[in-house]
């Protein structure tokens, strides 16, 4: 394919010769109104077919696949459709997506935790090969060749492009924040970022970002992107967020949606974009989509609810609703489309559903998991909405707001105490009080949120009403309130990869000790545990110290999200102003030291 500074004078010299040969009036009409650029060549179709990343992988067969197993570190070989399991390989921590070379000789799995991507010989099934990818949370991975693939990492805001024989780094392509799911097409990547629902363009051969589209300001939770190559569009499922809402109700905060956007101009189609829950019914977390080209059926798997939509993309109607298992981030279609596979990945099983009546047929488990059952449980609370105690009518789950104990960088407004930052939850049992007001003692009152905000019954047995704050903690024993609470101490942060240089680290370190910044901010966990009045609220108005390990990920700051970037926080009229005090150098190395919390 020619490089795209050649293609696109080219395409418009057609058209405007095109539109002259029809209007004479054409030279005046483009000095008034010229043709919007960029225009984009794509692929075709007929030559190139696409790559989508998830958390399956089929091989050329169409019948066995390669999935990844998150909760217990390992990739299941399998044919669910004889039921049958190959083999389960233990890889890194955490793995996310995997994809297939081409000659189906090997598969790669990246482990989020770790940072790497592990290379297995599925004839083998073992690991040949483990490559370190210097960055953080790689999430997706696609590959067209034998050679080169292509990793996004979620916590790096960047694309990797990795020499899958050697392991060498070709390439690094800084995104927007959050890059998440992977199409590649021809010479096009797209990516998806994972808390705005963007999605970009990144033309290959010049390594370089074409154009980001929005495909909605409210956009949250997006982390796959499905392409039908025939038509030029992109399927991007996600959730819709009413942050600014005041009148904050469960089923006023989140909405299900698939944006649609047309490749040819990468805009997004707003009339073509579809409300799953009008087109079905309330759902939660639409995660990954499947295309099914020829009878225009698009299947989108609800990680929360724990079900499948079938939607009719000419009626934009759903055909089906099936339930499946717990927290659905999967789902592919067989080769000849007459087989949808499922995955589930909480309870490491795969659904294979008959396309033709769209009945389940089997559920085969993929995992001898290893992973505390508790853990699990707690997991599946944390993740789901389809328990009537957490949510109602489907609609709310913590992921929403905290996928994986991150925060979606948001700024509600309609709690009762005022707006509110979504924080982020890792290493909670280190930081009480909790919430912004610091009113919360006990990681159990939870329960107050489930019941107030979600619209839950809630998980403290034989309680009708919200039970006194003071009590949760006691009451919360020997339920499954424990085991939610539980699994929020598990979450896994993010290790810092401190690409400055050590002399800036060191005078930041010193700045803040100059400042006086630990006075408040103590030790290791970066909190004294303690609130105060510190200017960003009414005068007297208390909020909790917050701990300051993974700034970097952690933006806007203060309760009210009041200070975009940690610049600003020190620019900002009240305690922490530091920039008639402070030099702008120096400044910038504290920053520096900041984000490189914890050590």
């Amino acid at each position: 394919m020619k490089k795209l500074n050649l293609i696109i004078p080219l395409l418009f010299l057609i058209l405007f010769l095109s539109f002259d040969a029809i209007n004479p009036a054409a030279v005046a009409q483009t000095d008034v109104t010229p043709t919007p650029l960029p225009l984009f060549a794509l692929p075709d179709a007929r030559l190139n077919r696409s790559f989508t990343s998830g958390s399956m992988a089929l091989l050329s067969d169409g019948r066995t696949l390669v999935a990844t197993n998150a909760v217990n570190d390992t990739v299941t070989i399998a044919i669910p459709s004889q039921n049958t399991v190959i083999n389960e390989i233990r890889v890194g921590r955490d793995p996310r997506g995997v994809a297939i070379t081409l000659d189906d000789a090997r598969a790669l799995v990246t482990n989020r935790a770790d940072g790497t991507l592990s290379v297995i010989d599925i004839r083998e099934t073992s690991v040949t090969a483990t490559y370190e990818l210097g960055g953080i949370f790689p999430y997706a991975v696609v590959i067209g060749g034998n050679q080169t693939a292509y990793i996004s990492l979620m916590g790096s805001d960047e694309i990797v492009e990795i020499d899958v024989n050697t392991g060498d780094i070709i390439a690094r392509i800084a995104v927007p924040a959050n890059p998440a799911g992977l199409a590649l097409w021809g010479d096009f990547l797209y990516v998806t970022h994972f808390w705005t629902g963007d999605l970009t363009l990144i033309y290959l051969p010049q390594r370089r970002i074409a154009q980001t589209t929005r495909t909605g300001s409210d956009m949250g939770v997006t982390q796959a992107v499905e392409l039908d190559i025939t038509r030029g569009l992109a399927y991007v499922p996600g959730t819709r967020t009413f942050h600014e809402n005041p009148s904050l109700t469960y089923d006023s905060a989140v909405f299900p949606v698939v944006n649609v956007v047309d490749l040819s101009d990468n805009a997004a189609q707003r009339t073509e974009r579809i409300a799953v829950d009008t087109a079905d019914r309330p759902v939660n977390l639409p995660f990954a989509t499947a295309l099914d080209r020829f009878s225009q059926r698009l299947y989108v798997v609800n990680a929360g609810s724990d079900d499948l939509s079938v939607i009719d993309l000419t009626t934009g109607v759903a055909r089906a609703h099936v339930d499946v298992g717990s927290n659905p981030r999967g789902v592919l279609l067989n080769r000849d489309n007459t087989l949808l596979y499922v995955h589930n990945t909480l309870d490491a099983t795969i659904t294979t559903i008959s396309t033709e009546d769209l009945a389940v047929l089997s559920t085969l488990p993929i995992s001898n998991l290893t992973v505390s059952v508790d853990v699990l449980l707690g997991a599946q609370l944390f993740f789901g909405a389809d328990d009537a105690r957490m949510t109602r009518d489907s609609w709310l789950s913590c992921a929403n707001c905290h996928f994986d104990g991150m925060t979606d960088g948001r700024v509600w407004r309609g709690f009762p105490d005022g707006a509110r930052n979504t924080p982020v939850l890792y290493a909670l049992v280190e930081t009480p009080p909790y919430n912004w007001s610091a009113t919360w003692t006990d990681l159990a009152q939870v329960e107050l949120k489930i019941r107030a905000l979600h619209g839950g019954t809630g998980l403290i047995e034989d309680s009708i009403l919200p039970p006194p704050a003071d009590t949760v903690g006691d009451l919360a024993v020997q339920t499954d309130l424990a085991l939610l609470t539980a699994y929020l101490t598990t979450l896994t942060p993010p290790s810092p990869s401190i690409r400055e240089s050590s002399m800036l680290i060191q005078r930041g370190a010193e700045v803040f000790a100059e400042q006086d910044c630990a006075s408040c901010h103590v030790g290791a966990v970066g909190t004294n545990l303690q609130a105060y009045a510190v200017g960003t609220g009414a005068a007297d108005e208390m909020f909790d110290t917050p701990s300051l390990r993974w700034l970097r990920w952690s933006a806007p700051y203060y309760h009210d999200g009041a200070a975009a970037t940690l610049y600003e926080v020190f620019a900002r009229e009240g305690t922490h102003q530091l920039i008639y005090t402070v030099s702008r150098e120096d400044i910038d190395a504290l920053i520096a030291y900041l984000f490189g919390l914890p050590e």
